[in-house]
């Protein structure tokens, strides 16, 4: 059992319905009604009568919402006086390897020393895993990929903008990024992530077809293999490439854009921490050459 599935609670109670307490807090009729099964599963009770349409509460429904209202007063007080020491808090933070390699480090120092009483734990993964376990939660924020499409209830802020770019050794052969990805041994980011697929789809517009002799799930692994001379590969810019051992080429005319943005909640108890890890990141996406594209809403336009 979690707070927010008794605030979903509280909100079908008040509203009178799944429907409109799924029109008030911006989610569908369905995800409304998973949460309250989930619930109904955590406490071992019958919470609603869905032989009737639409459900009403059962007797044990109508002593439980009562508690659920005492819990969260409790949990509201609780909230308010650890906003009131700024310092203090924990914060769960999921992000993608490219970011990890990249910006996520230094804005994590300077959060660090701003708020010292502050704990981050951090996990990486593929961006649909931290998507999953954002819905869980089992983080509170992730540093992830843009998407065409943004879960309901949560929101996107826009961090920096990286171009696909195609990288090679300085020794390897082609005059263009066509000869370069046609003419060596090619280093294929993993497929099972967001970016990977990104990469697929970008060469098959360019019509391009490439000799794959490796499959990497990082863009350090990538960068390594490529530094050594076994190949050549697809990722998205990064400080790393500014090495003189590396030949760098945007992957067309404009080449495509990778999105890397944070994704939470607008209504968590860390909100706070997370707009503050916001506004670090885009300094330090500023300061590597990757800057806030401009977007004037916090929800990602999707990739073309």
């Amino acid at each position: 059992m979690d707070v927010k599935s008794l605030y979903t609670f509280i909100a079908v109670v008040d509203h009178g319905s799944f429907a409109q307490a799924a029109e008030a807090l911006d989610l569908s009729a369905s995800a409304i009604s998973v949460q309250m099964r989930g619930l109904e599963a955590d406490v071992d009770m019958r919470l609603f009568d869905r032989s009737r349409r639409p459900p009403v509460l059962t007797q044990e429904g109508r002593d439980f919402i009562e508690r659920a209202r005492e819990v969260i007063a409790i949990w509201e007080d609780l909230s308010h006086s650890l906003r009131r020491d700024s310092n203090a808090g924990k914060l769960r933070i999921g992000a993608v390897h490219t970011a990890v390699s990249a910006l996520l480090p230094a804005a994590l120092r300077r959060l660090r020393e701003s708020h010292p009483k502050l704990e981050m734990r951090l996990t990486t993964g593929l961006a649909h895993e931290l998507d999953a376990a954002l819905r869980a939660g089992m983080i509170d924020v992730a540093l992830t990929t843009g998407t065409t499409e943004i879960a309901p209830g949560y929101v996107f802020n826009t961090i920096s903008a990286q171009r696909l770019v195609v990288v090679a050794h300085a020794s390897a052969k082609g005059e263009d990024f066509r000869q370069l990805l046609q003419s060596n041994p090619y280093v294929r980011f993993s497929r099972q992530a967001r970016v990977g697929e990104m990469v697929e789809r970008a060469l098959e517009l360019n019509g391009i077809q490439v000799h794959t002799v490796m499959e990497v799930d990082t863009q350090d692994g990538v960068l390594a293999l490529v530094a050594a001379g076994l190949g050549v590969s697809v990722v998205p810019e990064h400080p790393k490439l500014q090495d003189p051992q590396f030949r760098v080429m945007p992957l067309g005319n404009p080449p495509p854009l990778r999105l890397l943005g944070l994704m939470f909640e607008p209504t968590s108890p860390r909100r706070r921490f997370c707009d503050l890890l916001c506004e670090e990141l885009r300094k330090e996406a500023v300061a590597v050459g990757m800057p806030v594209p401009t977007i004037t809403e916090d929800s990602a336009e999707p990739v073309k």
